[in-house]
Protein backbone atom coordinates (compact mmCIF):
# COMPACT_ATOMS: atom_id res chain seq x y z
CA UNK A 1 0.00 0.00 0.00
CA UNK A 2 1.82 3.31 -1.02
CA UNK A 3 1.97 5.96 1.32
CA UNK A 4 2.09 9.74 0.06
CA UNK A 5 2.42 13.09 1.11
CA UNK A 6 -0.70 14.70 -0.10
CA UNK A 7 -4.49 16.25 0.23
CA UNK A 8 -6.96 13.43 -0.85
CA UNK A 9 -9.40 15.68 -2.17
CA UNK A 10 -9.58 15.14 -6.09
CA UNK A 11 -9.68 18.39 -6.78
CA UNK A 12 -6.66 19.65 -5.18
CA UNK A 13 -4.64 16.67 -7.27
CA UNK A 14 -1.67 19.40 -7.63
CA UNK A 15 -1.43 19.94 -3.97
CA UNK A 16 -0.89 16.47 -3.95
CA UNK A 17 1.43 16.09 -6.73
CA UNK A 18 3.51 19.12 -4.80
CA UNK A 19 3.77 17.46 -1.74
CA UNK A 20 3.76 13.74 -2.89
CA UNK A 21 7.07 15.17 -4.63
CA UNK A 22 8.89 16.83 -1.43
CA UNK A 23 7.88 13.32 0.47
CA UNK A 24 9.30 10.72 -2.62
CA UNK A 25 11.90 12.87 -4.00
CA UNK A 26 10.28 12.18 -7.25
CA UNK A 27 10.96 14.71 -10.44
CA UNK A 28 7.99 17.06 -11.89
CA UNK A 29 7.70 19.15 -14.56
CA UNK A 30 7.33 23.17 -13.48
CA UNK A 31 5.41 24.29 -16.62
CA UNK A 32 3.13 21.79 -16.04
CA UNK A 33 2.19 22.70 -12.92
CA UNK A 34 2.05 26.41 -13.07
CA UNK A 35 -0.57 26.15 -16.06
CA UNK A 36 -2.66 24.43 -13.36
CA UNK A 37 -2.59 27.37 -10.54
CA UNK A 38 -5.55 28.79 -12.47
CA UNK A 39 -7.63 26.52 -10.26
CA UNK A 40 -6.39 28.42 -6.91
CA UNK A 41 -8.06 31.59 -6.36
CA UNK A 42 -5.35 32.50 -3.59
CA UNK A 43 -2.92 30.14 -1.17
CA UNK A 44 -0.56 30.73 1.63
CA UNK A 45 1.57 29.25 4.16
CA UNK A 46 3.56 29.28 7.09
CA UNK A 47 7.22 27.98 6.24
CA UNK A 48 8.59 24.93 8.10
CA UNK A 49 11.80 23.74 9.50
CA UNK A 50 12.41 21.29 6.97
CA UNK A 51 11.44 20.68 3.08
CA UNK A 52 7.28 20.52 3.73
CA UNK A 53 5.58 24.04 5.02
CA UNK A 54 3.88 23.87 8.56
CA UNK A 55 0.33 25.36 7.75
CA UNK A 56 -1.12 25.97 4.14
CA UNK A 57 -4.41 27.23 3.42
CA UNK A 58 -5.65 28.24 0.32
CA UNK A 59 -9.13 29.09 -1.46
CA UNK A 60 -9.82 26.57 -4.55
CA UNK A 61 -12.49 26.81 -7.19
CA UNK A 62 -12.13 23.94 -10.05
CA UNK A 63 -13.09 20.89 -11.65
CA UNK A 64 -11.67 17.38 -10.74
CA UNK A 65 -10.60 16.62 -14.34
CA UNK A 66 -7.90 20.23 -14.46
CA UNK A 67 -5.88 17.53 -12.27
CA UNK A 68 -6.94 14.57 -13.91
CA UNK A 69 -2.95 13.52 -15.27
CA UNK A 70 -1.83 13.24 -11.56
CA UNK A 71 -1.73 10.07 -10.79
CA UNK A 72 -2.42 8.88 -6.95
CA UNK A 73 -2.81 5.33 -5.34
CA UNK A 74 -5.68 3.33 -5.20
CA UNK A 75 -5.05 3.80 -1.37
CA UNK A 76 -2.86 6.10 0.62
CA UNK A 77 -2.78 8.32 3.82
CA UNK A 78 -1.73 11.77 4.55
CA UNK A 79 0.53 13.11 6.71
CA UNK A 80 -0.93 15.87 7.42
CA UNK A 81 -3.95 17.06 9.18
CA UNK A 82 -6.07 18.46 6.10
CA UNK A 83 -9.43 20.83 6.81
CA UNK A 84 -11.67 21.20 3.55
CA UNK A 85 -14.99 23.34 3.80
CA UNK A 86 -16.84 22.73 0.88
CA UNK A 87 -18.57 26.78 -0.25
CA UNK A 88 -20.16 24.89 -3.37
CA UNK A 89 -20.45 21.96 -6.03
CA UNK A 90 -19.36 18.79 -4.53
CA UNK A 91 -16.55 16.77 -3.31
CA UNK A 92 -16.69 12.81 -3.81
CA UNK A 93 -14.30 11.19 -1.42
CA UNK A 94 -13.91 7.81 0.30
CA UNK A 95 -12.57 7.90 3.55
CA UNK A 96 -12.06 4.09 5.66
CA UNK A 97 -13.93 2.24 2.98
CA UNK A 98 -16.84 4.72 3.55
CA UNK A 99 -17.97 7.18 0.39
CA UNK A 100 -18.91 10.91 1.74
CA UNK A 101 -20.37 13.13 -0.99
CA UNK A 102 -19.74 16.85 0.54
CA UNK A 103 -22.39 19.92 -0.66
CA UNK A 104 -22.24 23.03 0.01
CA UNK A 105 -21.89 24.20 4.06
CA UNK A 106 -20.21 20.78 5.02
CA UNK A 107 -16.66 20.28 6.03
CA UNK A 108 -14.02 17.26 6.55
CA UNK A 109 -11.71 16.38 8.61
CA UNK A 110 -8.70 14.15 7.85
CA UNK A 111 -6.18 12.84 10.09
CA UNK A 112 -2.89 11.10 9.08
CA UNK A 113 -4.02 7.75 10.36
CA UNK A 114 -7.41 7.76 8.11
CA UNK A 115 -7.20 5.44 4.73
CA UNK A 116 -8.34 7.92 1.67
CA UNK A 117 -8.86 5.77 -1.47
CA UNK A 118 -8.84 7.56 -5.10
CA UNK A 119 -12.39 8.90 -6.26
CA UNK A 120 -13.81 7.41 -9.36
CA UNK A 121 -14.84 10.96 -10.73
CA UNK A 122 -13.00 13.54 -12.06
CA UNK A 123 -16.11 14.95 -13.29
CA UNK A 124 -17.68 17.72 -10.84
CA UNK A 125 -17.03 21.38 -10.11
CA UNK A 126 -16.01 22.25 -6.15
CA UNK A 127 -15.46 25.33 -4.37
CA UNK A 128 -13.83 25.17 -1.42
CA UNK A 129 -11.38 26.40 1.14
CA UNK A 130 -8.65 24.15 3.00
CA UNK A 131 -6.24 23.95 5.40
CA UNK A 132 -3.22 21.60 5.88
CA UNK A 133 -1.07 21.54 8.98
CA UNK A 134 1.78 18.81 9.78
CA UNK A 135 1.72 17.49 12.75
CA UNK A 136 4.35 19.71 14.55
CA UNK A 137 2.25 22.57 13.63
CA UNK A 138 -0.89 20.68 15.66
CA UNK A 139 1.15 19.58 18.30
CA UNK A 140 2.36 22.82 18.35
CA UNK A 141 -1.11 24.36 19.04
CA UNK A 142 -1.73 22.63 22.36
CA UNK A 143 -5.20 21.93 22.01
CA UNK A 144 -7.38 20.36 24.29
CA UNK A 145 -10.61 18.76 23.26
CA UNK A 146 -12.77 15.98 24.95
CA UNK A 147 -11.70 12.65 23.92
CA UNK A 148 -15.31 11.88 22.88
CA UNK A 149 -15.21 14.81 19.98
CA UNK A 150 -12.12 13.74 19.06
CA UNK A 151 -12.99 9.80 18.82
CA UNK A 152 -15.96 10.56 17.00
CA UNK A 153 -14.30 12.47 14.43
CA UNK A 154 -12.17 9.32 13.30
CA UNK A 155 -14.74 7.63 12.47
CA UNK A 156 -17.22 10.19 11.52
CA UNK A 157 -15.03 13.07 9.47
CA UNK A 158 -17.66 14.75 7.36
CA UNK A 159 -20.01 17.29 9.41
CA UNK A 160 -22.55 20.31 8.86
CA UNK A 161 -21.92 24.04 9.01
CA UNK A 162 -24.27 26.15 9.82
CA UNK A 163 -25.14 29.53 7.07
CA UNK A 164 -23.95 32.03 9.95
CA UNK A 165 -20.59 29.69 11.11
CA UNK A 166 -19.49 29.52 7.56
CA UNK A 167 -19.24 33.34 7.03
CA UNK A 168 -17.19 33.62 10.43
CA UNK A 169 -15.08 30.37 8.95
CA UNK A 170 -14.40 32.14 5.99
CA UNK A 171 -13.39 35.59 7.46
CA UNK A 172 -11.06 33.15 9.88
CA UNK A 173 -9.29 31.88 6.30
CA UNK A 174 -9.16 35.41 4.89
CA UNK A 175 -7.13 36.75 8.05
CA UNK A 176 -5.12 33.71 7.76
CA UNK A 177 -3.92 34.70 4.53
CA UNK A 178 -3.05 37.62 5.39
CA UNK A 179 -1.43 36.58 8.63
CA UNK A 180 0.42 33.71 6.70
CA UNK A 181 1.89 35.99 3.94
CA UNK A 182 3.33 38.19 6.97
CA UNK A 183 5.23 34.88 8.35
CA UNK A 184 4.23 35.89 11.28
CA UNK A 185 4.55 32.26 12.95
CA UNK A 186 3.81 33.46 16.56
CA UNK A 187 0.36 35.31 15.26
CA UNK A 188 -0.14 32.27 13.48
CA UNK A 189 -0.06 29.76 16.12
CA UNK A 190 -2.72 32.01 18.20
CA UNK A 191 -4.49 32.64 14.97
CA UNK A 192 -5.01 28.62 14.13
CA UNK A 193 -5.59 27.78 17.98
CA UNK A 194 -8.72 30.18 17.84
CA UNK A 195 -10.19 29.27 14.30
CA UNK A 196 -10.05 25.11 15.68
CA UNK A 197 -11.98 25.93 18.74
CA UNK A 198 -14.46 28.09 17.05
CA UNK A 199 -15.15 25.19 14.17
CA UNK A 200 -15.35 22.44 17.09
CA UNK A 201 -17.82 25.31 18.82
CA UNK A 202 -21.42 24.12 19.88
CA UNK A 203 -23.16 25.85 17.00
CA UNK A 204 -21.21 22.97 14.88
CA UNK A 205 -23.59 20.25 14.13
CA UNK A 206 -21.16 17.70 14.26
CA UNK A 207 -19.99 17.74 17.59
CA UNK A 208 -23.45 17.58 19.54
CA UNK A 209 -24.31 15.42 22.56
CA UNK A 210 -27.02 12.82 20.18
CA UNK A 211 -24.62 12.79 17.67
CA UNK A 212 -21.79 11.54 19.97
CA UNK A 213 -24.13 9.60 21.83
CA UNK A 214 -24.87 7.57 18.68
CA UNK A 215 -21.43 6.28 18.39
CA UNK A 216 -21.30 2.40 18.10
CA UNK A 217 -19.27 0.70 20.30
CA UNK A 218 -16.66 -0.32 17.86
CA UNK A 219 -16.24 3.38 16.53
CA UNK A 220 -15.83 5.15 20.25
CA UNK A 221 -12.94 2.27 20.45
CA UNK A 222 -12.04 2.40 17.00
CA UNK A 223 -11.68 6.45 17.66
CA UNK A 224 -9.71 5.98 21.16
CA UNK A 225 -7.57 3.50 19.51
CA UNK A 226 -6.35 5.95 16.94
CA UNK A 227 -5.94 8.54 18.88
CA UNK A 228 -3.76 6.50 20.84
CA UNK A 229 -1.97 5.23 17.93
CA UNK A 230 -1.43 8.73 17.10
CA UNK A 231 0.13 10.40 20.27
CA UNK A 232 2.00 7.29 21.74
CA UNK A 233 3.24 5.01 18.65
CA UNK A 234 7.03 6.39 19.12
CA UNK A 235 7.15 5.06 22.25
CA UNK A 236 4.81 2.34 22.00
CA UNK A 237 4.50 -0.47 18.67
CA UNK A 238 2.99 -2.92 20.90
CA UNK A 239 -0.79 -3.70 20.23
CA UNK A 240 -1.07 -5.29 23.98
CA UNK A 241 0.00 -1.93 25.55
CA UNK A 242 -3.56 -0.28 23.59
CA UNK A 243 -5.20 -2.28 24.54
CA UNK A 244 -4.42 -2.08 28.22
CA UNK A 245 -4.87 1.45 27.89
CA UNK A 246 -8.19 0.76 26.57
CA UNK A 247 -9.23 -1.82 29.39
CA UNK A 248 -9.98 -4.21 26.63
CA UNK A 249 -8.47 -7.24 25.62
CA UNK A 250 -5.69 -7.11 22.73
CA UNK A 251 -7.72 -9.67 20.32
CA UNK A 252 -10.98 -7.51 21.19
CA UNK A 253 -9.26 -4.37 20.06
CA UNK A 254 -7.54 -6.26 17.17
CA UNK A 255 -11.54 -7.49 15.91
CA UNK A 256 -13.11 -4.19 16.47
CA UNK A 257 -10.51 -1.96 14.64
CA UNK A 258 -10.31 -4.45 11.89
CA UNK A 259 -14.30 -4.61 11.29
CA UNK A 260 -14.82 -0.44 11.62
CA UNK A 261 -11.44 0.45 9.82
CA UNK A 262 -10.96 -2.32 7.59
CA UNK A 263 -6.96 -2.52 8.39
CA UNK A 264 -5.86 -4.34 11.67
CA UNK A 265 -4.55 -2.56 14.38
CA UNK A 266 -1.49 -3.36 13.73
CA UNK A 267 -1.29 -2.87 10.70
CA UNK A 268 -2.42 0.61 11.94
CA UNK A 269 0.54 1.26 14.29
CA UNK A 270 2.98 0.20 11.92
CA UNK A 271 1.71 2.94 9.42
CA UNK A 272 1.89 5.35 11.88
CA UNK A 273 5.18 4.56 12.74
CA UNK A 274 6.18 4.31 8.75
CA UNK A 275 4.89 7.40 7.93
CA UNK A 276 6.85 9.53 10.60
CA UNK A 277 10.15 7.50 9.59
CA UNK A 278 9.19 8.64 5.88
CA UNK A 279 8.89 11.75 7.23
CA UNK A 280 11.89 12.14 8.69
CA UNK A 281 13.93 10.70 6.48
CA UNK A 282 12.96 13.18 3.78
CA UNK A 283 12.92 16.62 5.82
CA UNK A 284 15.82 16.01 8.72
CA UNK A 285 19.07 15.78 8.59
CA UNK A 286 19.21 13.23 11.33
CA UNK A 287 21.11 10.46 11.47
CA UNK A 288 19.33 6.72 10.73
CA UNK A 289 20.51 5.98 14.57
CA UNK A 290 18.85 9.27 15.94
CA UNK A 291 15.87 8.49 13.86
CA UNK A 292 15.71 4.90 15.40
CA UNK A 293 16.28 6.31 18.56
CA UNK A 294 13.20 8.67 18.24
CA UNK A 295 10.92 6.34 17.34
CA UNK A 296 11.68 3.58 20.16
CA UNK A 297 13.51 0.88 18.04
CA UNK A 298 15.78 -1.11 20.37
CA UNK A 299 18.40 -0.12 17.69
CA UNK A 300 19.85 0.66 13.82
CA UNK A 301 19.09 -2.75 12.61
CA UNK A 302 15.92 -3.22 14.03
CA UNK A 303 14.85 -0.33 12.60
CA UNK A 304 16.11 -0.67 9.16
CA UNK A 305 14.43 -4.62 9.00
CA UNK A 306 10.85 -2.56 10.22
CA UNK A 307 11.36 -0.09 6.85
CA UNK A 308 12.99 -1.99 4.92
CA UNK A 309 10.37 -4.66 5.53
CA UNK A 310 7.42 -1.85 4.40
CA UNK A 311 9.25 0.34 1.56
CA UNK A 312 11.10 -2.68 0.27
CA UNK A 313 14.55 -0.62 1.15
CA UNK A 314 17.25 0.70 3.58
CA UNK A 315 16.32 3.92 5.40
CA UNK A 316 19.35 4.88 3.63
CA UNK A 317 18.09 4.16 0.04
CA UNK A 318 14.70 6.10 0.47
CA UNK A 319 16.85 9.18 1.88
CA UNK A 320 19.30 9.19 -1.32
CA UNK A 321 16.01 8.57 -3.85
Amino acid sequence: MSENCCIFAPELFLFVYLNYTIMTKTTFDQNDIMTDYSGFKWMSFIPGKHALDDITVMEIASTQARFSRFILPDQYFTPTYCIQIVKGGSLHININKTNYELTANQGCLVTPELLIEKPQSLENYVEMLVLSASREFIQELNLDFPLAATSYIYVHPVWNISPKRMERLEQYFHLMREVFNDKDRKAAIHLVRSFFYYLAGPELNHFPQQDLSTMSRNEEITGRFMQLVDEHCEQHHDLDWYAGQLCLTTRYVANTVKETVGMTASACIEHALTQRAQTLLCTTTLSIQEIADQLGFVNQSHFGTFFKRHKGMSPVAFRKR
